[in-house]
């Protein structure tokens, strides 16, 4: 826990340095707002990584082998939300990778940090709360798409439905070669 609160107070500290000299620079940017974002995803990374870690920890390495994979491909959108506030400043490469640092170096941490601790206790804790991270997603993804219409019509059209059931035929593939 020492650690952990050691860790978000440099991360703090860092953000308000950062927040003072984006102030002192020229006009206003969306690297703020990205670098928000790149944290966010870090945090929620983080737990990912732990249900990782628990995975293997508790000899399910096909299970987090799973978990990689599905981490992975819904991950790779994200660099999208962290880019997007700063697409149109033609952001340097040295940027990009501070930015990337900080929404994917997480999940390697929590990795270890879950792989590391054997408490079947921790495990289920460390496995509910990537859970709750893609329960997250899950929820933020519905909520956009009922804006504009009602939920059942959205999920009734054609390429969404096709999709739902594309990700639940992987879901159960995936699952069969697992048992």
């Amino acid at each position: 826990a020492a650690a952990a609160y050691a860790a978000l107070e440099l991360v703090g500290g860092w953000l308000g340095r950062r927040k003072a000299s984006i102030r002192a620079s020229a006009p206003p940017s969306g690297w703020p707002l990205a670098l928000m974002i790149a944290v966010g995803i870090g945090l929620h990374n983080f737990s990912e990584g732990l249900a990782i870690g628990a995975a293997f920890a508790l000899g399910q390495a096909a299970f987090g082998s799973l978990l990689i994979i599905g981490f992975t491909l819904h991950n790779a959108t994200e660099g999208l939300a962290i880019i997007s506030p700063i697409a149109k400043e033609k952001p340097g490469i040295g940027g990009l990778l501070q930015l990337g640092f900080i929404g994917g170096v997480p999940t390697i941490i929590g990795a270890w940090v879950g792989g590391l601790v054997y408490s079947p206790v921790a495990a289920v804790m460390f496995l509910g709360l990537g859970v709750g991270a893609i329960l997250q997603v899950v929820v933020q993804i519905l909520s956009q798409m009922s804006r504009e219409r009602p939920l059942a019509q959205r999920l009734a059209e054609a390429p969404i439905a096709l999709a739902l059931l594309a990700g639940f035929g992987v879901m159960y593939l995936t699952g069969m070669l697992l048992v």
